[in-house]
């Protein structure tokens, strides 16, 4: 069980990607088709100085959450 759970959560979460869905779902700004998830940040970061620290800020906090309810390994019910 312990070895197919480790694989089971073996994900990667790309923090940029993560960060631009979170911001794009707040704020309802969809990047372009085609722009990468770094440039979306980065052109958000002009026109709004220091929001993307912000909305990377959320983005972290959210993956941690997501580790610290992974290793608390609780059983949904």
């Amino acid at each position: 069980m312990n070895k197919a759970k480790r694989k089971l959560l073996m994900i990667e979460i790309p923090r940029d990607e993560l960060t631009v869905r979170m911001m794009a779902s707040t704020v309802s700004a969809i990047p372009p088709a085609g722009m990468t998830a770094k440039q979306a940040l980065d052109a958000a970061d002009m026109a709004n100085p220091g929001i993307a620290a912000d909305f990377y800020r959320a983005a972290d906090a959210a993956v941690a959450y997501f580790h610290e309810r992974i290793n608390a390994g609780v059983q949904p019910s």
